[in-house]
């Protein structure tokens, strides 16, 4: 831009200023168009890459663009801050005088733009009650600034001058930057950080990994940085807070993750869209000169919007193509036509077909009725899924979905974030009230995502054990299921009756505080039948859980290895210690009713509900919709014994189809599919789909469980993915341009240089 082109101050002079007084200043990125993207791939140290995270998720905005084309430059003067001239002059500039210059003018209600011709954004800076005034939301704020020679006295001083003496920021050391490039590559990518709302790492500048972490804060409490550098051998510091604008949300499809429906009335009618389809993506390699290598991204990315515009929801048949390349496209393609024409799905009576590769492509014919048209069932797993680092990738995908839940409650507390997402995390060290919290946190999220970004609506909704309390939290019953999180970090049901020093078992078993129990529960391979034929010899084991082909059996642990003994079974140790589903847990029965009696949301609210049945492993039917009813089914699941195959059928019996496990991990989505294969009872097809899996990426797992949903032909709204595909479409073709533009230039340049 051209008030980018020049330096307002030929010959500046330092200035003492320091301090931000009392007002606070807004701060805006806004994309450098003048910044070659060659030049910016290289960024500070060769590190900034244009596709970075904490930079692909700034909006474009154009009202910070006019806003800036008004701004005062204070473009750097390259050759004196970046160790390329020696004269005395220009040395005299530092990073600390051109923050205090800007600050300066600031203060004057002036609006600076500062910025470094080598990166790809420029920093917008301006009075925080200008920023009101013309509505835009700013990434940061600037509120404190600090020196000593000390940098405990530096960061102290800023967090003074900000008003938060009390808070413990983050801190960002740039003190091993040399260069003003460096320092402020660093600035704009912290800033970054605030909007993206992902946890600065120490090796941020060397780390273009999109799996970032993401920066959990206190509860209604803003995200505070401190930015400390060296210059004049004094420890500088800047407090900078997270500001109104949120980062965009990323794309879930992208050139590495392609996902392309297919829908038609007839068998043949797929074939020919997926012939065509394969025919698309053919063309697009054949029309670089390097093959896949250096395929055109925006060609590909508008041939994935396109098909996701035209894909008919109301056909009768549909199938999804997934892969990570054009290539694994194109052979998905290939497989899934070998499949159709080796089969007799073009006969006039098709057969059952369901088809599905590890990559996510899949294809449902039946002459039946779609498992998903009325039969879609949210399952709800129980305590002990949630695994370390569960959902990382999410965040920058649903920022807003992020935003609404920190005004909400407490997200941090929600997701039990210090233990999940701590170093070395281990889900083993986490007590029972910690793992039903954060297991309840998963499950809500995901229930947000499936329900609010596609639209998927269940009509059944059932929970294994202590999902069925996750159930009504996550479908909109309870009118303030954040209010649990600290009850169940405090209750005694949790703490000491259940679980702890189990409280409960010591007064079944007449045992004094002082007795020892070691208590376990095992999984072992075997019918109730096998297990109930010598049970009554062991007093203190407890039948806990019936699922499909396996048992649960809990008490004593000396005790359930001579049951497991006698039997000839092996048992595998949970070695986790909870009285749930055992005669002892009866004792509290009435304090777990009390406990889950929870307010419900207004009739308008429970409205968007009324088509969902709740099914619950206490009842053989639905549960009515209210406090107390709610609250006794989930006492007696809680502690009666679970028969988790019964559930199971019953939910069939009652017209579910399609379950759709909506947890952390898949412990339950196993459990259905043997229950389904091995029911005597119930004849009617069903089948089991995980929104999540432990050890694959959040990204990947969520799409194909959409896809998935789409063969199924139950209802699903693609907008959320082609809102994503289109903003990095726009943003690519945007790269691509000024790429090109770039290799113009520079062209002529290489080729004098080889004459």
């Amino acid at each position: 831009m051209s008030n980018q082109s020049t330096s307002v101050m030929s010959k500046p002079e330092p200035t003492k200023v320091a301090s931000v007084k009392s007002m606070r200043i807004a701060l805006k990125l806004i994309a450098n168009d003048a910044a070659s993207l060659a030049q910016a791939a290289n960024g500070a140290n060769g590190s900034l890459h244009t596709n970075n995270n904490a930079f692909a998720a700034i909006k474009p905005c154009s009202l910070a663009e006019t806003l800036g084309a008004t701004a005062i430059p204070l473009e750097i003067d390259v050759s004196s801050l970046d160790g390329t001239s020696n004269t005395a002059t220009n040395l005299n500039m530092s990073f600390r005088d051109y923050l205090a210059q800007a600050i300066e003018r600031i203060e004057q209600q002036q609006t600076v733009l500062l910025s470094h011709p080598a990166l790809p954004y420029r920093l917008l800076m301006m009075p925080a009650i200008v920023a009101a005034k013309h509505r835009c939301h700013p990434h940061a704020y600037l509120t404190g600034m600090g020196e000593g020679h000390e940098l405990s006295d530096a960061v102290q001083q800023a967090l003074t001058q900000a008003k938060r003496a009390h808070v413990s920021p983050t801190q960002i050391d740039a003190t091993h930057c040399t260069s003003y490039k460096d320092k402020f590559f660093e600035l704009i990518q912290l800033i970054g950080h605030l909007a993206t709302r992902s946890l600065p790492t120490t090796n941020d500048s060397k780390n273009n990994s999109t799996n970032k972490q993401y920066w959990f804060s206190e509860m209604h409490q803003s995200r505070v940085a401190s930015f400390n550098f060296i210059e004049a051998e004094m420890q500088h510091a800047v407090v900078f807070v997270q500001g109104t604008e949120l980062a965009q949300a990323s794309s879930l499809l992208d050139n590495t993750r392609l996902f392309f429906p297919i829908s038609a009335s007839t068998v043949s009618g797929i074939q020919q869209q997926l012939t065509q389809l394969q025919s698309q993506l053919n063309a697009i390699i054949n029309t670089n000169t390097s093959a896949a290598i250096n395929v055109n991204h925006s060609t590909l990315l508008a041939l994935m919007l396109n098909n996701l515009n035209q894909f008919d929801h109301q056909a009768g048949k549909a199938a999804v193509i997934m892969g990570n390349s054009i290539e694994t496209a194109c052979s998905e393609i290939e497989t899934m036509l070998a499949m159709l024409s080796t089969s007799d799905t073009l006969a006039s009576s098709p057969s059952e077909v369901e088809y599905k590769t590890p990559s996510g492509s899949c294809l449902i014919l039946t002459a039946n009725e779609p498992l998903g048209t009325n039969g879609l069932c949210f399952v709800y797993p129980g305590v002990g899924t949630v695994y370390p680092q569960m959902f990382s990738q999410l965040p920058r995908f649903f920022p807003d979905l992020y935003a609404q839940l920190e005004r909400d409650g407490d997200v941090k507390a929600m997701l039990q974030a210090d233990s999940i997402y701590a170093d070395n995390a281990k889900v083993t060290d986490m007590s029972l009230g910690e793992l039903a919290i954060a297991g309840v946190g998963a499950s809500y999220i995901l229930t947000k995502v499936l329900s609010e970004y596609f639209n998927v609506k269940p009509n059944f909704a059932m929970g294994y054990s202590m999902g069925e309390a996750a159930m009504w939290a996550s479908l909109g019953i309870w009118k303030q299921p954040h209010s649990m999180i600290e009850a169940t970090q405090t209750s005694t049901i949790f703490t000491t009756d259940i679980s702890g020093r189990l409280d409960c078992v010591r007064q079944a078993w007449q045992l004094n505080q002082s007795d020892d129990i070691v208590w376990n529960s095992f999984v072992v391979r075997a019918t109730p039948a096998d297990i109930e034929a010598v049970l009554t010899q062991y007093p203190r084991c407890y039948l806990a859980i019936i699922q499909g082909d396996t048992c649960v059996l809990a008490g004593c642990e000396a005790s359930c290895k001579a049951l497991l003994k006698q039997i000839g079974k092996r048992g595998i140790a949970a070695n986790r210690v909870t009285a749930m589903h055992t005669a002892p847990a009866m004792l509290i029965h009435r304090e777990v009713a009390q406990f889950y009696q929870q307010a419900l949301h207004h009739n308008e609210q429970l409205e968007q509900t009324a088509q969902i049945k709740f099914i619950s492993a206490a009842s053989s039917q639905p549960i009515n919709v209210s406090s107390l009813d709610i609250a006794t089914s989930i006492a007696d699941t809680f502690c009666q014994p679970l028969n988790f195959t019964e559930l199971v059928n019953n939910a069939r019996k009652l017209g579910a189809k399609l379950f759709v496990e909506i947890g952390a991990d898949r412990q339950t989505t196993t459990l259905i599919d043997k229950i389904a294969r091995t029911s005597p009872t119930v004849s009617e097809p069903c089948q089991a789909i995980a929104v999540n899996a432990k050890g694959g990426d959040d990204q990947t797992a969520l799409l194909k469980c959409i896809a998935q949903l789409i063969s199924h032909k139950a209802p699903v709204s693609l907008t959320c993915l082609t809102q994503g595909l289109a903003n990095l479409l726009a943003s690519t073709l945007k790269f691509e341009v000024n790429n090109l533009q770039a290799d113009a230039t520079l062209a002529p340049q290489l080729e004098g240089e080889q004459s």
